[in-house]
């Protein structure tokens, strides 16, 4: 019985970590002339207003199959979809010149309107930096903040009312048994 209830418990664990891990981030890539691949990775994958975003957005070499490994001049610019061309945008959000060393760049943000947004890299190695690379631009779908409960908070309750639910089963029984007729009392 004890080993049984141990089993559900276990299974049931390894269901709801293995839920949250598998809805936990999300990316996209872009080849940049032929030559350079950016993965933007974000956590939440999709973001609502309000809640920080961690973006992690990685340089890749293509022909070399491997992180840039030159230092690296970074600009990054978020607009809400819309305009027409680069330049002629307003942006939300504006960072130039950002070093980026070993072809990593972590970036925090919030969104404060909801909606479509997209997100600009450019970039030049410190060697070069007259040659600017354009990426294509990353589109994020920024939903409205959500009312209420969280779903995480949610989570956490159902999650601690199992673990209380399974530690009341095995240990309370012993102090209810109750005396049958015919037995010992």
């Amino acid at each position: 019985m004890f080993s049984k209830s141990l089993t559900i418990f276990i299974l049931i664990f390894i269901v709801l970590i293995a839920a949250n891990a598998a809805f936990a981030n999300g990316g996209d890539q872009r080849v940049v002339d032929g030559k350079y691949l950016i993965n933007l990775s974000r956590a939440p994958f999709t973001p609502h207003t309000g809640d920080k975003v961690a973006f992690l957005a990685s340089f890749v070499d293509m022909e070399k199959n491997k992180l840039v490994s030159e230092d690296l001049i970074v600009s990054v610019r978020i607009a809400k979809l819309g305009g027409v061309g680069r330049d002629m945008r307003t942006f939300l959000f504006e960072k130039e010149e950002i070093a980026v060393k070993g072809g990593i760049l972590e970036l925090p943000y919030t969104f404060t309107e909801n909606g479509l947004h997209e997100i600009f890299f450019d970039f030049a190695f410190a060697s070069n930096p007259q040659k600017v690379y354009e990426a294509p631009d990353f589109l994020i779908d920024v939903q409205k903040p959500l009312n209420g409960y969280r779903v995480h908070q949610i989570l956490i309750g159902i999650f601690g009312g199992l673990v209380i639910g399974f530690i009341g089963g095995w240990f309370v029984p012993p102090f209810l048994k109750t005396p049958r007729k015919g037995r010992d009392l």
